[in-house]
């Protein structure tokens, strides 16, 4: 079963010296995330070829709705943005596997190109693992785009594994 999260979270840790802050996203932060986001999915499967130039954002608009009806306030999504002490560094949502009910899967992780390769992905990443365990998950999740070598390095590095690979070819 899945423990209740608290209404608000703020977790402060330091990153090489710099004061990082997790907290649960906020409405006027999940608007400004969710258009960014659904854009940026469109073009990425625009990209792996699964979806057309024509059809992309419609497709992914429709996909992100059905995830979430609610929004922000589906039930058994957890939207998480990080920060420093002035700007948005990034942002993850992560929801309750519909089967696996004590797996979890991160759909959204981002950090802005500003702040990579500084160690703030790692450190949001294990942070949310331990909120995820909090939270009664037992197992973590997420699809990487095949493409996206670096972060598929990233991801191995905190211990995730290759559990399907989805190949395609055109006729």
């Amino acid at each position: 079963m899945i423990k209740a999260i608290f209404a608000h979270l703020t977790i402060l840790y330091t990153v090489g010296g710099k004061l990082m802050k997790l907290e649960k996203m906020s409405a006027k932060d999940y608007e400004k995330y969710i258009m960014g986001t659904i854009k940026e999915y469109a073009a990425e499967k625009e990209a792996a070829g699964a979806w057309g130039a024509g059809e992309a954002l419609r497709l992914a608009k429709e996909e992100y709705q059905r995830l979430l009806p609610d929004d922000l306030k589906t039930k058994g999504n957890y939207f998480y943005t990080f920060s420093d002490t002035q700007k948005t560094i990034g942002y993850l949502w992560f929801a309750k596997n519909p089967v696996q009910e004590d797996d979890a899967f991160i759909y959204d992780f981002a950090i802005d190109s500003e702040f990579q390769n500084r160690g703030f992905g790692t450190q949001a990443m294990a942070k949310i693992f331990v909120e995820a365990r909090n939270l009664g998950f037992k197992k973590i999740g997420l699809h990487v785009f095949g493409s996206n070598q670096r972060a598929i390095h990233v991801y191995q590095k905190l211990g995730f594994i290759t559990t399907d690979i989805t190949m395609r070819r055109e006729l």
